[in-house]
């Protein structure tokens, strides 16, 4: 009964519920039949990770992937497809080859991955291993190790517990965690989805950003004078997955950290052991990799179908995802999906052959995992500079911003970041789409994502509800970071769901209303 209700419901809404005209109707008939039966999304992710990942901030690779991103679009007729640069002092790095190993007191393969943006061994180097607690307190690591690190690797933290993976690594949201958000009723600052929510506070979240970046600089640069020869790190992910993800030191002026690896947690744990018994592990490696600086790397990349209607075509509703990924896998899920989704709403509009009234644009983002740097540099080339409240002309003529960064998960609905005024419009919008489980909406905040940089200015942004799968626990900047965990089904519904979103937003016959 409820299948047959939900299917009687969606025809009723797209033949004769007064809420959606006949042409609006075959709109939609259009998008669902390109974005279901002619479906180029996996086509695109399987070429963007596969081929061209990763995509490393400041890369070679990232530009490649640039490159190859507005051409698919030019192929396509994109109306306008075009570059605009970020950042002048962000460098690449490249790894060519690197190797860990523990020698005595017996052999053991490292599971690694160099964190990016660390120096090179200069060859094969061998050395004892220490262990440093606590970076943080460098006065403390001078009394203890001052004069006594020369050639020595550093095994750097504490050892995660122990877990035995009690729990599914992939999950999807349940029914009552859905409602409970759709229950909220103040933006923050607990959010029933997931641990990203609170007030938006785009100062000083780049103001922590950038704290987390520079917080170590003095201990890296302790090490080196010191003679250190590398160190090796971890995070709690479990089984056997490696995180080499957070040392950001892209800037030209940035300290550049000793040949830095993260390993598995069950690796560290073994060395940590060894080290309590009073055991010295001997670790040999070698790391070889390059920085370089190549300003015209680093580009966002737009492209937009321009709108038909004379008076509103100069209004825009703004599509995007970040482009750039971590280098120790393909970047498929973070944020590959992101990207191909977009990619194909841009496809879906074109190929469906609709004109809409405003203009459609997608930005594919440069910069994200290191503080938002693509997105906030087009922010204020485009509505004006952050801390100053004069805007330009641009700024008023956009109406919407949604954005895609949460992994390969399906669609669940919008988090409507406490703009209430626009959910009466999300419910009629994704009304037709009820029985794929699209239309739910929360007031909820999630943020630390590019839309952040829009709310701020108060532009509509959103981000999507997305199912988590596995996100969270084995691909999200990991050496797992795989096509392997993309499902296609979910990344054809979130194409299709948001082509018709964004269409029916550009043919409104007003703007999407703002916060206060």
């Amino acid at each position: 009964m409820k299948i047959f209700s939900r299917l009687f419901i969606t025809v009723f809404l797209l033949i004769g519920s007064p809420a959606f005209s006949q042409t609006e109707s075959q709109a939609l008939a259009k998008i669902n039949t390109e974005g279901f039966q002619r479906s180029r999304v996996m086509s695109l992710i399987s070429e963007l990770s596969d081929v061209y990942g990763p995509r490393l901030t400041g890369t070679d690779q990232y530009f490649t992937a640039a490159e190859w991103a507005k051409k698919t679009m030019e192929d396509w007729g994109i109306n306008k497809v075009y570059f605009e640069n970020y950042c002048d002092d962000c460098m690449g790095w490249e790894v060519r080859s690197f190797n860990v190993e523990m020698t005595a007191p017996a052999y053991m393969k490292i599971q690694a991955y160099p964190y990016a943006w660390t120096e090179s061994s200069n060859g094969v180097q061998t050395g004892d291993l220490i262990w440093i607690e606590n970076k943080n307190d460098l006065e403390q690591v001078k009394k203890q190790w001052s004069g006594k690190l020369q050639g020595k690797t550093i095994l750097l933290g504490s050892a995660p517990e122990p877990n035995m993976s009690f729990d599914a690594l992939s999950t999807r949201f349940m029914e009552e965690q859905i409602e409970e958000a759709e229950k909220s009723i103040v933006p923050a600052p607990g959010n029933p989805l997931g641990p990203s929510s609170g007030d938006m506070d785009i100062i000083g979240d780049f103001d922590m950003i950038e704290g987390f970046i520079r917080r170590d600089d003095a201990f890296f640069a302790y090490l080196k004078a010191e003679g250190a020869l590398s160190i090796l790190g971890t995070t709690p992910f479990y089984p056997g997955i490696i995180h080499p993800s957070g040392t950001s030191k892209l800037r030209e002026t940035d300290e550049k950290p000793i040949p830095y690896f993260a390993i598995s947690p069950e690796n560290f744990g073994k060395l940590k052991r060894l080290t309590d018994r009073e055991i010295i592990p001997k670790i040999k490696f070698h790391l070889d990799s390059e920085l370089y600086l190549k300003p015209e790397n680093n580009v966002n990349i737009i492209a937009e179908i321009t709108g038909s209607d004379r008076k509103l075509k100069d209004e825009v509703v703004m599509v995007g995802a970040h482009f750039d990924s971590w280098h120790s896998a393909s970047g498929a899920t973070d944020n590959g999906a992101g990207s191909a989704v977009m990619m194909e709403v841009m496809r879906i509009i074109k190929a469906s052959g609709l004109k809409p009234k405003r203009t459609i644009r997608i930005a594919l983002w440069g910069g994200e995992e290191q503080g938002f740097l693509g997105s906030m540099a087009y922010a204020e080339d485009h509505f004006g500079k952050v801390k100053e409240t004069t805007r330009k002309k641009e700024f008023e003529k956009i109406s919407a911003y949604i954005n895609m960064d949460n992994g390969a998960g399906q669609m669940r609905g919008i988090y409507l970041q406490g703009n209430e005024a626009v959910r009466p419009v999300f419910e009629d919008m994704l009304a037709p789409y009820e029985h794929l489980d699209v239309n739910n909406l929360t007031i909820q905040n999630t943020n630390f994502t590019d839309h952040d940089v829009f709310d701020y200015y108060k532009i509509p942004g959103f981000q999507i509800i997305q199912d988590p799968l596995n996100y969270n626990t084995v691909t999200h900047h990991t050496n797992l970071d795989a096509l392997e965990y993309v499902p296609e089904r979910d990344m054809m519904i979130n194409a299709t769901v948001i082509a018709a979103l964004v269409y029916q937003i550009a043919e409104l016959d007003s703007r999407l209303p703002r916060e206060d």
